[in-house]
């Protein structure tokens, strides 16, 4: 085989082999290895601005990059190069376009011949398109990894930001964040920590990749989490690596070891609130960019906190004003009952005994008195109806059951009355319940047109149970404004909620749900 044709061959073989690296590091590995070969050299090596690419032919750790990047073409003096083992060999070098400035070098015992020169220019030449190639590859290969990075962290945060404008329970907040988060940054353990007054935190969140989490529900002194209370000290981000003797054990089943961990502080309108806090079992240090995006949870989670403590307070203020509201018509009944209305029954026991004490002759006096006997009976009558209307006696000395029953009477529409509970409920729940079925079945007679309406009660499961429905018109709408929403806000002002179902044609059922007990809002 002549010269020519013993190039060509040599060089496609070098083309077939580097063209298969997958990455540029292998490629230049590859392309070294490669050159000494078909050239026939002791050593060969690719450099660059002072760092080693890639050699075949030195001991480890012992290439000499200054005296590789001091060989230049056509440059006798500097073409001379002692190799480990060779001796001094002759050193002939290319240059490569890419990485720029790199130089691929060779060295024998005699100078390469004008083919074998010719040659390694080629295999320069398709070394650097290959590297180049990969190079390419691996940065877009990057940034569709950061796109997709990205992509997954903006629909997590889309997520969170959901719940938290949907005024999602913090509870439900929470265990969304640490599982968002440890899935995305890739971590073994994620843990939300609330600090408490007297130098305390509790867990009120946590996440773990292994095994099974065990509940951590109780508070704990600060000295127990050395993250955290670096954190409460300095009220900013902070990371920890933890040697074998002092990483501590996380609450999962089996436990899980961690060995580095990095904690960004939550602050809810300036005031420092707890710890979202990201734990690593394996020896790779936790990324450098884990405080920034650990960040934009945080924020979510504040503003969680903070929209759930306004709906707190605004809960709280709307359940003073019911009461407050309650209290007075109790004394406005109270007053009532005990003055106007006492009154009027001893002015009315008075008539009585003067009707009595008419004589028979006087027949014109006792038909006025009679008159006047009646129309304060009417208005005894009518005094009556509106202290209870005010606020009903018999709820508070009978309790709920008398009270909806003598609704149920006085009800012009007949009334299916359905009580499956005698116990005496909260004061809250009762009045509540009391007034939503008086609303509704003063609008079931006003609006309705229904024959009968069905009522029934029931404590189950911590709370109570009103269902009110009629066989009416329907089309009741709270948004065109009407008595629903003042029943929808005396019923979430005592804590509970209130659905209307009223298809034009098909009757109204309200729903009501109130709970026993106060219930405290979860992360507070």
């Amino acid at each position: 085989m002549d010269a020519s044709a013993w190039s060509t061959q040599q060089l496609a073989e070098f083309v077939a082999v580097v063209s298969t690296a997958p990455t540029e590091l292998e490629a230049a590995r590859v392309a070294v290895e490669r050159a000494a070969e078909a050239l026939d050299a002791d050593v060969a090596a690719i450099v660059c601005d002072g760092s080693l690419i890639a050699a075949v032919g030195f001991p480890e750790g012992a290439t000499p990059v200054g005296e590789l990047e001091a060989v230049h073409p056509g440059v006798a003096s500097s073409r001379w190069l002692d190799v480990p083992g060779a001796g001094r060999c002759v050193a002939t070098s290319a240059q490569l376009e890419h990485p720029p400035g790199a130089t691929l070098v060779v060295a024998r015992q005699h100078e390469l011949s004008p083919e074998e020169t010719g040659l390694m220019g080629g295999m320069a030449r398709v070394a650097a398109i290959t590297m180049r190639m990969l190079r390419v590859l691996d940065d877009e290969r990057a940034v569709r990894e950061e796109i997709e990075r990205l992509a997954r962290e903006q629909a997590a945060l889309r997520h969170v930001a959901t719940l938290v404008a949907t005024r999602a329970a913090p509870k439900e907040v929470f265990a969304t964040v640490t599982a968002q988060v440890g899935q995305l940054l890739g971590a073994d353990f994620t843990e939300l920590t609330r600090f408490l007054p007297g130098e305390a935190a509790t867990v009120v969140a946590a996440w773990s990749a292994v095994g099974e989490l065990v509940p951590m529900d109780a508070p704990t002194a600060l000295g127990a989490w050395k993250l955290t209370s670096l954190i409460h000290q300095t009220q900013r981000p902070e990371r920890m690596e933890y040697g074998e003797d002092d990483s501590p054990l996380v609450a999962t089943a089996p436990p899980l070891r961690i060995r580095s961990s990095v904690g960004v502080p939550i602050v809810v309108e300036g005031r420092l609130w707890g710890v979202i806090a990201v734990g690593s079992a394996g020896d790779k240090p936790t990324p450098a960019d884990t405080e920034s995006r650990l960040a934009d949870f945080t924020e979510l989670v504040a503003t969680a906190i903070a929209n759930a403590g306004a709906q707190t307070e605004l809960k709280a203020s709307r359940s003073r004003i019911v009461a407050s509201a309650d209290e007075t018509r109790r004394r406005i009944e109270r007053d009532l009952h005990d003055g106007a209305q006492q009154r009027l029954v001893s002015l009315a026991l008075r008539l009585q005994a003067a009707q009595a004490a008419v004589p028979p002759e006087l027949d014109e006096l006792a038909g006025i008195l009679d008159s006047v006997a009646a129309e304060l009976t009417q208005a005894l009558d009518e005094l009556r109806e509106m202290a209870r209307g005010i606020h009903p006696t018999i709820l508070a000395e009978g309790g709920l059951a008398p009270a909806l029953k003598a609704l149920a009477r006085r009800s012009s529409v007949p009334v299916e009355l359905r009580i499956l509970t005698e116990d005496r409920l909260a004061e809250r729940v009762e009045v509540t319940a009391y007034y939503v079925l008086s609303e509704a079945l003063t609008n079931a007679a006003k609006h309705s047109g229904a024959s009968v309406v069905h009522v029934s009660v029931d404590a189950i499961d911590g709370a109570m149970r009103l269902s009110i429905s009629d066989d009416g018109v329907g089309g009741a709408d709270p948004a065109r404004g009407s008595g629903l929403i003042g029943l929808k806000d005396r019923v979430e002002a005592a804590g509970g909620g209130l659905t209307v179902h009223s298809p034009s044609g098909s009757g109204t059922r309200l729903e009501v749900q109130l709970p026993l007990e106060r219930e405290p809002v979860d992360g507070f």
